[in-house]
């Protein structure tokens, strides 16, 4: 991160000192915990996850029992990778073929899930193993393959409300230790992730809207109206995490990049010809990755003059300026990160 602010000296991580962005992983980490969702780590260390095509991704944290199969990975044991009749999305012999040079004692089974055909989909399945009947037949199942390893993966299926149950109740039926490998979105860890926060956030006295805000305005009286559904919404502080152009937090016309809610100015290449490098593959990248809303040293959107535009409105996340997250891979910590530091602020402000 060092390198990063120091070769981007205006990158969201610059605003934040190293103890606040490891204060903020910790924080993630343990209200995560409390939700029923264990992450495991190397403090201070990147590793290898296996993605759904059997390539191989930088990161720091993993949910407990992704982290299994890391960890098997990383030591080369034994292991036995299940595929299912009928699921789409995921491939144990493709991962297979990707990590033979990697991970040598990696073997593949193929599989019927229980009381199924056709096609299947992750989300019935994991639906479907919070049944112990239905663990029960799925062990049996795999009860004669695998006894020559030392530990067993299964695409991302294993419970959905009772995740953690669920994978307990596999691993002493078989006894083995037992992972899970992310498939293709919509994948089950980011469902299970999205239900712990929806659920933190309720019972920490929260409230969640789920219709779009499709305007934003301040006022004198309350700070910020947001309009959503035809309801108006006060509130004094607003965290602009809307995203980049996926979240439509961004919005591209035929000439330029705009934020539709508050009209913010975007940082942005002078013109559309610029968006693009002519080579695709270009290390450096795209210009177009680095627009955004820039901020200053608080994450208050400011404009070219560097003048704050709103006290009380803060932007974190994809949506702030000279921040090419895909290409760094630190989408999900400059998030956390950048979230911790507004808040930070709104609490000690007036």
């Amino acid at each position: 991160m060092a390198q990063l602010c120091q070769d981007i000296p205006n990158h969201p991580y610059a605003f934040l000192s190293k103890d606040q962005i490891l204060k903020a992983a910790k924080l993630w980490l343990n209200f995560l915990e409390t939700m029923t969702i264990s992450y495991d780590y190397i403090p201070n260390k990147n590793i290898n996850a296996i993605t759904p095509i059997g390539s191989q991704k930088l990161t720091h944290a993993a949910p407990k029992h992704i982290w299994t199969g890391i960890s098997c990975f990383m030591q080369r044991q034994s292991a036995l990778l299940i595929d299912i009749d009928g699921l789409k999305g995921f491939s144990a012999r493709q991962i297979k073929e990707a990590l033979q040079n990697d991970w040598p004692e990696l073997e593949t089974a193929r599989i019927s899930f229980p009381n199924t055909s056709g096609e299947v989909f992750t989300g019935h399945m994991a639906s479907a193993l919070e049944s112990s009947s239905v663990q029960k037949q799925l062990s049996d199942l795999l009860l004669p393959r695998v006894q020559r390893v030392q530990c067993i993966g299964f695409p991302a299926i294993l419970g959905s409300h009772y995740h953690q149950k669920v994978c307990e109740n596999l691993e002493q039926m078989l006894g083995k230790p037992i992972f899970e490998i992310p498939t293709l979105p919509p994948s089950m860890p980011g469902i299970r992730l999205r239900n712990a926060i929806t659920q933190g956030l309720t019972k920490k006295g929260g409230q969640l809207f789920q219709n779009s805000v499709t305007h934003v305005e301040p006022d004198g009286k309350y700070g910020f109206i947001a309009t959503s559904d035809h309801k108006k919404i006060f509130a004094k502080n607003i965290i602009l995490a809307t995203g980049r152009f996926m979240g439509k937090g961004l919005i591209a016309n035929r000439k330029t990049i705009q934020e539709p809610l508050l009209q913010l100015p975007v940082y942005q290449p002078e013109s559309r010809k610029n968006w693009h490098d002519k080579q695709f593959f270009n290390p450096k990248g795209h210009d177009i990755h680095q627009a955004g809303i820039e901020v200053d040293n608080t994450f208050r959107p400011i404009d070219q003059d560097k003048k704050v535009l709103y006290e009380h409105l803060f932007a974190i996340g994809s949506i702030l300026a000279h921040n090419d997250w895909m290409r760094h891979k630190c989408g999900s910590g400059l998030a956390v990160a950048t979230a911790f530091g507004a808040v930070q602020q709104i609490r000690h402000s007036k």
